[in-house]
């Protein structure tokens, strides 16, 4: 694992390094195209097929993550749950047919559905908040989005999703309290123009852990890395890039299973041990292959149009 990390970690310094070289006529562009970078859950990824919206949609144990944070998602959609005596925060919401799941596997950890009282999102994809507007409407919470989300959903997605409104639009470092929780919102752009990750400490006996949980690195098509439509979509990712390899994390979380091993790290709950969310070389491993993944799409982007 070691060594597979150490190539990754070269490869995106080598690559960053040549890919803003050119950005700033410092140096060449690279003469040959970048080696691919396979995502294992991307096409061509050996995972792909696991992957598919029906089962990713499947029920999945609702369960405590750490302290008072709950996993109450799908089995590859993640959602979850921040309790108080005060109220609780959920942090995405799936799709609108999730609704009933998401509603018993709260009321199965023992909490209240009605008890959700702020509603945040990871990003505005159809898969991550279609059902916000519905538990604004059950519950009554209030629903806060970063910018450049916060239109969107609002717009209800160009129409493939119910408009839910937002009652307060995010900015970078914004805090979100709510009974002795204060989560700290940081924009981290490019997949969704207000892709945002969370963190916040949980406290767990005498041990305070930084719950760290990211949204979606992905490229959602390479050909817009390089299209007049979105000229400063490569800015974005290098700056999210920037941040979150400068931020803590103990207890790695993300807005899909995959991202974060959900899978692999639940069968290890109750196992003995060290608790398995706690996973900061995780987190950096992804960010990095995730990164590389990012200068192989540019590269070929960049080709493509010239071709």
């Amino acid at each position: 694992m070691f060594y597979k990390a150490l190539t990754v970690w070269l490869f995106v310094v080598l690559s960053a390094g040549a890919l803003r070289g050119q950005a700033n006529d410092t140096a060449p562009y690279p003469t040959h195209p970048l080696a691919p970078v396979i995502i294992p859950w991307e096409p061509n990824g050996a995972d792909y097929k696991l992957h598919t919206r029906e089962m990713d949609s499947r029920p999945f144990p609702a369960h405590r993550i750490i302290a008072n944070v709950y996993y109450v998602g799908t089995s590859g959609y993640s959602m979850f749950l921040i309790t108080s005596d005060e109220g609780h925060i959920l942090i995405d919401t799936g799709y609108a047919s999730f609704l009933l799941l998401l509603q018993k596997n709260i009321e199965q950890l023992g909490f209240r559905f009605q008890d959700i009282k702020i509603v945040l999102l990871t990003h505005a994809h159809v898969d991550h908040c279609e059902g916000a507007a519905r538990v604004k409407e059950l519950t009554g919470a209030k629903l806060f989005v970063m910018e450049g989300d916060a239109e969107i959903v609002e717009m209800g997605a160009g129409g493939s999703m119910p408009p839910a409104k937002v009652d307060r639009v995010l900015h970078d470092k914004d805090e979100v309290r709510l009974g002795g929780n204060t989560l700290t919102a940081y924009f981290t752009p490019g997949h969704t123009p207000g892709s945002t990750t969370w963190l916040w400490t949980a406290q767990e006996g005498s041990r305070s852990h930084t719950v760290n949980l990211m949204a979606s690195l992905s490229v959602n098509d390479a050909r817009y890395l390089v299209s007049p439509s979105s000229p400063d979509l490569v800015e974005q990712y290098l700056r999210t890039y920037r941040v979150l390899k400068s931020l803590p994390c103990d207890v790695f979380l993300s807005s899909h299973d995959k991202f974060f091993g959900l899978h692999e790290k639940y069968a290890k709950v109750g196992k003995g041990g060290q608790n398995p969310y706690i996973d900061p070389d995780g987190y950096r491993t992804h960010i990095a292959l995730q990164e590389a993944n990012f200068y192989y799409k540019l590269d070929w982007a960049n080709r493509w149009i010239n071709r």
